[in-house]
């Protein structure tokens, strides 16, 4: 049920995070030139009600198709988008979010009906009409239909809000909104209920609380300043950096594994928010426009003029209540235990911390590196971790899959972090293993060192020599087989010189991510669509490989395995690099995976990834060929 709620929650997400520049723009032109902005001009402020009513509701429901069915799904999600825009006296953001993506399933329906029966000549005309005719269609239901009921929908709630907030009970709402951010909701609390809300009150009083309910860094700061003050081990090693990334970089997400471990946390930051938002109350305090990231410095600039001293006066009491009430739970924890060398820290897991050198099965048979699609980071991390294995003799069966498929005989699941809560509920009692680098990480050597004790104890040598574990090495079910994918493409047709592209110039990530996408969609190893799916994996989770490495490698997520018609690999040189976070990519490699006849080739690359001078060749070679000939 929770990854259920989880992925509708990204997936509202997914249609608003896109276009969150768009909204940072309409707040700042808001925050400047109404009435009571910081430089008032009347002109100026003309922009203010089109850019709300017409250009963000239509972005999202853009985003919205698209994410459904490319290019041609934001289009008809767009044009179904108008009905309710039209249709209503109010901005139809919650209207949107419904007409986007039934605009992009319709088109994708119809796309798959008529799919091989179009005759020659006719495709452009009839891609072009169906299109026009369904959008138009779905305009009109959403005019007549969609739009009235939404309206309805959203002023109810609205006058539910308007009651809570006069009669001094929003406090309350701290109760629902903490323990579900901890479960990875977050985004869709603010971006699919609140700000929709409060982009309705700023509309008519200049701003409004509802951008204050989620994006309030103060109540995770308090957690983070706990650990870091009364904590021991790894965990005060590790809050200085958390406390960066969560107030200044906006990224909550990086408290809730502290939480997650020792759940009586949840307290801390419910009281903290509670009190940010008894004192934003009686301030009179909001903001101009929604705060994403949830960072100080978003939050106070979206602060309306007059008031920013106030909302930062209500941040710092939610920091004080939150470290309060977290100090002595941290005390406690701290007294009871110390983490040991080796043990996963819980503020990088998605789950209560693994302790590598405690907690492992008695005997391991299989270990299995999983992450979102199971084609790449995993596929990597499982091929070096065998190859370590073989080369220290110990046999134990290595293999992938994604994080949805999680085999039964697995004792062991490795994972990254932002996946950890997702795959704990189906890992079937595997003891879970939490790391953030696939290629070398603390816990990949607790857990090399606990299958060489085990080797060494209770290995059997095996006719031709051959060590305990090895005819296991290769398991049989399909996510961990080294079998030729169903077209029976062998690994050179996987890539070829014509996937890789040399000397590019330096891009945001998400255009090298899109472009591979559509290179890949060119060699027909994909659909249009699948470009879409290797954005929406990297907003979950980011596909550079760490440890200064320089290599990205960007793929769909499970769901869009449809997508992929053959297994394939592209590559993308940058000389200048493309930036991922604060590391940099200078090979792009974007993977399409039906079955694992890609694995050969990420079995290359992993043997590439550990030889630096290759390494630093590949990144600075110009002829495609030369790459060719070291990757296949």
């Amino acid at each position: 049920m929770r990854q259920q709620i989880q992925k509708f929650g990204r997936a509202l997400s997914g249609m608003v995070m896109p276009n969150i520049g768009a909204f940072i723009a309409w707040g700042f032109v808001t925050a400047l030139f109404i009435p009571s902005g910081w430089w008032p001009n009347t002109q100026m402020a003309r922009l203010v009600d089109p850019m709300l009513t017409y250009l963000l509701p239509l972005l999202i429901a853009y985003t919205a198709g698209r994410n459904v069915a490319g290019e041609r799904g934001g289009v008809i999600g767009a044009i179904a988008a108008m009905g309710v825009i039209v249709g209503s006296d109010i901005p139809m953001f919650i209207g949107v979010m419904v007409m986007g993506p039934l605009g992009g399933y319709t088109i994708r329906w119809f796309d798959k009906l008529t799919q091989g029966r179009i005759k020659a000549g006719f495709e452009m005309l009839v891609s072009n009409f169906s299109i026009g005719i369904l959008g138009m269609l779905l305009a009109i239901l959403g005019y007549w239909v969609i739009g009235g009921a939404v309206t309805g929908l959203t002023l109810l709630v609205s006058n539910g809000v308007e009651v809570v907030i006069r009669h001094g009970l929003l406090p309350l709402v701290s109760l629902l909104v903490e323990p579900s951010k901890v479960l990875f909701l977050n985004n869709a609390l603010n971006h699919g209920i609140f700000s929709p809300i409060g982009i309705e009150q700023a509309r008519e009083t200049g701003q409004s609380i509802m951008f204050l309910l989620e994006t309030n860094p103060g109540p995770g700061l308090g957690v983070l300043l706990a650990c870091w003050f009364f904590g021991r081990g790894n965990m005060r090693q590790s809050a200085p950096g958390a406390v960066i990334i969560q107030f200044f970089g906006g990224i909550h997400e990086i408290y809730f594994p502290y939480i997650l471990a020792r759940p009586a946390l949840i307290l801390a930051p419910v009281a903290g928010s509670a009190a940010g938002l008894l004192f934003f109350s009686l301030a009179g305090a909001g903001l101009v426009a929604p705060a994403s990231p949830g960072s100080i410095i978003s939050v106070l600039a979206m602060a309306p003029k007059g008031q920013t001293l106030v909302v930062l006066a209500g941040v710092l009491i939610s920091t004080a209540v939150s470290l309060l009430m977290a100090a002595p739970f941290v005390r406690r924890a701290a007294a009871a235990e110390d983490m040991p060398t080796g043990a996963i820290p819980a503020a990088q897991s998605g789950a209560p911390a693994v302790k590598a050198a405690l907690h492992f099965p008695a005997h391991i048979r299989k270990v299995v590196f999983a992450c979102d699609a199971g084609m790449g980071s995993s596929a990597l991390g499982a091929t070096r971790f065998r190859k370590r294995l073989s080369d220290a003799g110990i046999g134990t069966a290595v293999g992938n899959c994604a994080a949805d498929g999680i085999p039964a005989d697995a004792d062991v699941v490795v994972c990254q972090s932002v996946l950890a809560g997702r795959i704990a509920g189906s890992a079937h009692g595997a003891a879970l293993v939490v790391i953030d680098n696939f290629l070398a990480d603390p816990a990949l050597d607790a857990l090399f060192a606990r299958l060489a004790q085990q080797d060494g104890a209770d290995a059997i040598p095996r006719a031709g020599g051959m060590p305990a574990g090895t005819a296991d090495a290769q398991p049989s079910d399909a996510g961990l087989r080294r079998a030729g994918d169903a077209a029976g493409r062998s690994p050179g047709e996987v890539l070829c010189p014509g996937n890789i592209r040399t000397g590019l110039s330096s891009e945001p990530k998400e255009a090298a991510i899109r472009r591979a996408g559509e290179l890949l969609a060119a060699g027909g190893y994909v659909e249009p669509g699948y470009a879409d799916a290797m954005l929406r994996r990297e907003e979950s989770a980011t596909t550079y490989m760490g440890m200064g490495m320089g290599i990205a490698i960007p793929h769909g997520t499970s769901d869009a395995k449809k997508c992929v018609l053959h297994s394939g690999i592209v590559v993308l040189q940058y000389p200048g690099g493309v930036a991922f976070g604060d590391e940099k990519a200078y090979l792009v490699v974007g993977i399409a995976g039906v079955g694992d006849a890609h694995l050969d080739i990420l079995a290359r690359l992993g043997e590439v990834f550990g030889d630096e001078d290759m390494l630093r060749r590949l990144t600075t070679e110009g002829d495609p060929q030369v790459i060719y000939e070291a990757l296949k």
